[in-house]
């Protein structure tokens, strides 16, 4: 550097995005190691970066190009601002819309406003929403626009944007509007399976904003009594976000609800569910065989349709067809065929199997079993040589075949088309930011030594800004998965078998199962004894 590097002369002259490159490559020719290398390197690593975070939140692309796109950012980021940059300037000069005292402030301003960090899409995303219908239009376009709409309309629509948009943010399953009866609506979320009350608006803007969900959603809004159903979406900056609505007529007025179907937060792999290293080798084992059935049960609210979504990512859709019926479809698989459930055009689970069978699938996916009818069709399709997945709602896996029994499906046939069962409940992680070590009992920890686990890993909720003071952030599976080995296909088949005990065996079975898993996930620091004992019952 002691030559003297006058960089105002290296740019002296320079009038287009090709000088401006051939003066940077003169720069990069002069500079020795030095400050002035490091400073340039250190700004190019910034502007990289800041093209990159830049692009991964830029509504103008979609989102199954960002990763190529913030790739392109890294390498060549700081050339493409500059030029960008330095073409957008010249010709706002030009015209005349900026002066020189603004020209510092245009280009370094917009770097530091409004920066968000790199940490993730959902620390600090961009509040951009707009809300379509079931087609993608604009349903509430005119009352944005017009400045001679209402200043009523106006407040309501920014009211629903906003109950729409927090609850996505919050990472919400559900958004239920209610009346209290006192004058007020109630907006509450479900949150990792807890509902949290958010906010309370008056009567009259309650009923707007319910008026406006349903007529977005293709639903009535003259009938307040009558249960409908209805769906809309909505764009926020990661992508689209479907919503399933339904609402019902209940004592102070009507009801609405919420399901979030959130297409930006993509499919998760079957291990990243939260299931264990064997029991995901169990579950790969079945889905790789060419016939026989795979079951997935629980309570509502347990998380089975998830599983199932990771299951099928298991599949590879180029060589095998895959064909599902789901009510409604969450995820759009592209490599699948995908029916959805319409009772109004007569496209039942059971009416749609039968279609199926006839479109040479390799893999069916059944939503939900929730009659004889499907449950029979469903095992007959395993029979003739298909894999088959479905959920149905049970409590463990013995009452899994109770409660297909109960559907009029013979012992027999289950021995022989059913291949795995999966038991699954849901409880809630503990937030990685501020759990700490619990204080224990002298019951709790002889419990826990007598079970051979270490009561001094056992950690506590405290509550904290990232997870809103709860204590917990996001949910894993506890799984418990029963291969139909020859003793339980030796149990159907047998003449004194009693529902009633093997319901019972099941249920006692699977809560000891899935109580160990809960405790395995306990010493691993995930989640606590309470949230256990919660969802497994008689932990103690």
């Amino acid at each position: 550097m002691g030559q003297g590097f006058d960089i105002t002369a290296v740019f002296a002259g320079v009038r287009g995005p090709g000088e401006i490159l051939a003066a940077v490559g003169d720069i990069t020719q002069t500079l020795q190691f030095g400050p002035i290398k490091l400073a340039i390197f250190i700004a190019w690593v910034y502007l990289c970066l800041y093209c990159a975070q830049r692009v991964a939140y830029s509504p103008l692309i979609a989102p199954e190009y960002r990763p190529i796109a913030s790739v392109g950012c890294l390498l060549f980021g700081p050339l493409i601002f500059a030029v960008l940059m330095i073409a957008d300037l010249t010709v706002k000069v030009q015209e005349g819309d900026i002066t020189g005292h603004d020209i510092l402030r245009y280009l370094f301003g917009n770097m530091f406003v409004g920066r968000q960090t790199l940490q993730g899409r959902t620390i600090r995303p961009e509040d951009f929403i707009e809300l379509l219908d079931a087609t993608g239009k604009n349903f509430f376009e005119d009352i944005g626009n017009k400045d001679d709409q209402k200043a009523a309309d106006q407040e309501t629509l920014a009211v629903t944007r906003d109950i729409i948009l927090q609850g996505i943010r919050r990472r919400a399953s559900d958004i239920l509007i209610d009346p209290k009866g006192s004058g007020q609506f109630t907006v509450r979320y479900r949150i990792d399976g807890m509902l949290h009350v958010v906010r309370e608006i008056p009567d009259e803007q309650g009923k707007a904003v319910v008026n406006s969900i349903k007529a977005i959603s293709g639903m009535d809004i003259s009938e307040k009594r009558r249960a409908l159903d209805g769906s809309f979406m909505a764009k926020i900056s990661e992508g689209n976000v479907f919503f399933r609505v339904a609402s019902s007529g209940v004592l102070g007025g009507e009801k609405l609800s919420l399901r979030i179907l959130n297409q930006a937060t993509g499919m998760i792999k079957l291990d990243e569910v939260g299931i264990s290293p064997e029991i995901c080798a169990t579950i790969r084992e079945s889905l790789q065989q060419p016939s026989g059935m795979i079951v997935i049960c629980g309570p509502t609210g347990s998380g089975k349709t998830t599983t199932l979504y990771a299951m099928l990512g298991e599949i590879d859709f180029f060589t095998r067809n895959v064909v599902t019926v789901e009510d409604p479809i969450e995820y759009v698989l592209p490599n699948a065929s995908q029916i959805e459930v319409n009772a109004k055009a007569n496209i039942t689970f059971a009416n749609s199997l039968r279609s199926i069978l006839r479109q040479d699938p390799d893999v069916i996916c059944v939503g939900e079993i929730r009659d004889g009818e499907t449950a029979d069709m469903a095992l007959q399709a395993s029979h003739t040589g298909h894999l088959v997945l479905a959920t149905l709602h049970s409590s463990s896996n013995l009452a899994t075949l109770v409660r297909m029994m109960d559907l009029g499906i013979k012992p027999l046939v289950m021995a022989s088309a059913l291949s795995l069962v999966v038991s699954q409940r849901l409880v809630r992680k503990l937030c990685d930011f501020c759990k700490q070590p619990a204080e224990l009992d002298a019951e709790t920890i002889a419990s826990l030594r007598k079970e051979r686990f270490d009561p001094s890993k056992v950690l506590a909720p405290v509550g904290c800004t990232k997870c809103n003071q709860t204590g917990y952030l996001g949910r894993t599976a506890l799984v418990d998965v029963m291969k139909l080995d020859d003793e339980i296909k030796a149990i159907l088949g047998g003449s004194h078998l009693s529902l009633g005990d093997l319901k019972q065996k099941g249920d006692s079975l699977g809560r000891n199962n899935l109580k160990r898993e809960g405790l395995k996930k306990v010493m691993a620091g995930l989640t606590t004894l309470d949230e256990v004992k919660r969802v497994v019952s008689n932990l103690g």
